[in-house]
C-alpha cells in the first residue's frame, strides 16, 4: 500500500491531541496537508502539538458534552471553504458490564461515540455538499464492535453502532462522491514511548507483537487520498490478526482498570 498525497487538503481529526489521533495528524501534515484542525479536552498538550508544527491548529472540544459538540459542529458547517478529509477518531475506554454501568456512563459513552460523531459528520457532509468537495469521512472504530472483551458494554454497543452510521451515511452520501469508512484497529499501544517488550512477547495479533498508532496512521492516511478512489461504506480492519488468533490477550487489556 503506496500512502497518498493529502496535498492542499484541508483536514480535521477528533482526538487528535493524542494516540492514533496525533499520529494520523502529523502524517498529515508530513504527506502535504494544507491545514490539519485538531480537537480534543487536553489543551496544554494540543496547544504544545500546535505550537510545534505548520500547519496543525488545535481547538478544544470536549464531545462528551453535547453543548460543546453542537457548538462546533455548527462552527464547522458554517465555516469557509473546502474541508477534504474528517477524521472522527475521539473515544476512550469504558470498563463496565451491562449488570453495573451508571446510566451517567452510558449517557457519556453515546454522546461520546455517536451523538458527537454524527453532529460533526453531518456539519462536514453538508459542508462538504455545500462547496462541492468529493471528501473523505473517516470514523475510527475497535475491533470490539465485532469481537467484544467482556466488561465493555457501553464502548462495544457504541463502536458497534458507530459502524451502521457509517454505512448509512455511505448510502447517503454516494451520490455526491463523498467516501465513509471505518477504521477498526486491534491492540494498539498508544502511549508515547516505546512498547515495553514483555508485553509485545505476550501480545495476542497473529504477528506476534502490538500494533503502533504510526501504522493506523498510515491506513487511515491513504484511504484519505486521492489515491482511494472507490472504497466506501466498508470497515478496514487493522488488527495483525487478532481476531482470528485464539492467544488471549494480556491482563493489562483484558482486564477491568
Amino acid at each position: 500500500m503506496q500512502l497518498g498525497s493529502l496535498e492542499g487538503k484541508r483536514c480535521l481529526v477528533t482526538g487528535g491531541t493524542k494516540g492514533i489521533g496525533e499520529a494520523t495528524a502529523k502524517l498529515f501534515e508530513e504527506l502535504g496537508a494544507e491545514e490539519v484542525l485538531i480537537v480534543g479536552r487536553d489543551r496544554e498538550r494540543g496547544e504544545r502539538i500546535a505550537e510545534s508544527s505548520e500547519k496543525i491548529r488545535y481547538r478544544r472540544v470536549d464531545l462528551e458534552d453535547l453543548d460543546d459538540a453542537r457548538r462546533f459542529a455548527k462552527w464547522l458547517e458554517s465555516d469557509s471553504g473546502a474541508l477534504d478529509v474528517v477524521v472522527s477518531n475521539a473515544s476512550r475506554d469504558s470498563r463496565y458490564s451491562v449488570l453495573n454501568i451508571p446510566f451517567e456512563e452510558w449517557e457519556k459513552m453515546v454522546a461520546l461515540n455517536l451523538t458527537s460523531p454524527f453532529l460533526i459528520c453531518r456539519a462536514a457532509a453538508q459542508r462538504m455538499v455545500r462547496e462541492k468537495v468529493r471528501g473523505k469521512i473517516i470514523l475510527v472504530g475497535a475491533i470490539q464492535a465485532i469481537y467484544p472483551l467482556q466488561d465493555s458494554f457501553a464502548y462495544v454497543s457504541t463502536k458497534g453502532g458507530a459502524i451502521s452510521m457509517m454505512k448509512s451515511m455511505a448510502s447517503d452520501l454516494g451520490k455526491f462522491g463523498i467516501q465513509v469508512l471505518s477504521v477498526l484497529p486491534g491492540p494498539i499501544y498508544i502511549k508515547d514511548g516505546e512498547v515495553p517488550p514483555s508485553l509485545d512477547e505476550r501480545a495476542a495479533p497473529l504477528l506476534g507483537r502490538m500494533g503502533r498508532k504510526e501504522e493506523v496512521a498510515k491506513v487511515i492516511a491513504f484511504l484519505a487520498s486521492d489515491d482511494n478512489s472507490f472504497i466506501t461504506g466498508s470497515q478496514v480492519i487493522v488488527d495483525g490478526g487478532r481476531l482470528i488468533s485464539r492467544r488471549p490477550d494480556p491482563t493489562e487489556i483484558s482486564a477491568v482498570s
